[in-house]
């Protein structure tokens, strides 16, 4: 999305703001798909900056207890919104979770399988070998989908749940390779190590192209409550106003971030433009889901 048509939105957003909710200030909560780091910074942008300030919001942001937690928290009215992945959506409509995704927040796939071990050059060399996941359902249609792409099947491999420690398991040789980490994030954390990894993105391991991360709302709540619908009009709005004003001003972004992550400087150095280049439009496109 062009920074024009953001700031178009944040506009409309403002308007609405003002003639529906006067000078009232309406809290939010966000729960992320994982602990902050650069994929956030739209987010963050938005809050840091006062955009979401200037549309009505005071927006809390908080970190899920477990990878599966953020759709469970909005479907019970714990979280006001929630950033997932697109393929946990349809796990969680065939679970009949009332949860829908309302914008894109990085519309290609991050998501990749990767390998310290110089050995491990593609997923066939996995054969026998084991591989670190988080846990969450679309790990599992993952590896079915890319295991078979390369003539293999779960039985060919040993599946290790390891939660949000992917990397830490792969460093300490718990596991031969893990599914669910970032090129943009631990692909550069692996490097700055020193290591060469192999690094398999899942769209070119037979996955067909999606929107990696997507931020969700309630879907019950958006059909009775007029005033929720207010909430994440405007939080769009500012949140895709956020993502512009962040790749247009890196180095704030990159301040921003060293603010509010734990993460190494130097990391973020080579993280953040690599993530600004990735940054979804906020839009949906219905015929890709």
């Amino acid at each position: 999305m062009s920074r024009r048509i953001a700031l178009a939105a944040l506009a409309a957003a403002v308007s609405f703001a003002s003639s529906a909710l006067a000078n009232a200030t309406q809290k939010v909560t966000l729960t992320l798909d994982w602990t902050p780091n650069p994929d956030h910074i739209g987010i963050y942008d938005a809050r840091d900056t006062g955009l979401f300030a200037r549309v009505g919001l005071d927006v809390s942001i908080r970190a899920p207890s477990d990878p599966t937690a953020p759709l469970k928290l909005v479907a019970a009215g714990d979280s006001d919104l929630a950033i997932s992945y697109e393929p946990e959506l349809f796990f969680a409509v065939a679970k009949k979770l009332p949860v829908v995704a309302v914008a894109a927040v990085v519309s290609r796939p991050l998501n990749s399988f990767m390998a310290i071990e110089p050995q491990i050059r593609s997923l066939h060399d996995l054969k026998g070998r084991s591989i670190g996941i988080t846990g969450v359902p679309s790990d599992y249609a993952t590896l079915d989908t890319a295991l078979n792409a390369v003539g293999l099947t779960r039985q060919n491999v040993k599946i290790v749940n390891v939660g949000y420690n992917l990397l830490p398991a792969l460093l300490a040789h718990r596991v031969d390779a893990v599914l669910g980490v970032y090129r943009n994030v631990e692909g550069i954390q692996l490097k700055l190590r020193g290591l060469h990894p192999t690094i398999i993105p899942v769209d070119r391991a037979g996955i067909p192209s999606y929107d990696e991360l997507v931020l969700v709302a309630s879907k019950t709540r958006l059909q009775n409550d007029p005033g929720y619908r207010s909430l994440v009009q405007r939080f769009v709005g500012a949140f895709l106003a956020g993502s512009a004003d962040a790749r247009t001003h890196p180095g704030r972004s990159l301040a921003i971030l060293k603010r509010v992550t734990a993460s190494d400087p130097k990391f973020l150095a080579r993280a953040t433009p690599a993530t600004l280049q990735v940054l979804g439009n906020g839009c949906l496109t219905v015929s890709a889901w």
